[in-house]
């Protein structure tokens, strides 16, 4: 019983590693979590809204390693819904959707 609960919780989390974000460009194109900045760039129509900040977070060893993030704001009005890339250090790695834009 133990061996068939842990096996089931190993392909939970290695399902949901494998699981990407997608998110449908203005013009039809699909991009994926794992994508380039540069990527998304050639699919997608320019970004509504653009904003690029620096963080930092402590790695296992201890010491301060800085993170290039930019976020991308798509907003193509009151009939859609709203939708937010995040890409760090040049690689998208988060989709959110938002409520309806403006």
């Amino acid at each position: 019983m133990i061996r068939v609960l842990l096996l089931a919780a190993v392909l939970a989390v290695s399902a949901r590693a494998a699981f990407a974000d997608n998110f449908r460009c203005p013009d039809g194109s699909i991009v994926s979590t794992g994508d380039s900045i540069s990527e998304v760039m050639i699919k997608c129509d320019p970004p509504t809204n653009k904003i690029k900040r620096t963080d930092s977070e402590d790695n296992a060893s201890g010491r301060v390693r800085y993170i290039e993030v930019e976020e991308w704001t798509y907003n193509q009005g009151p009939n859609t819904l709203v939708h937010y890339l995040t890409f760090r250090n040049g690689i998208l790695t988060e989709v959110k959707t938002g409520t309806f834009g403006r």
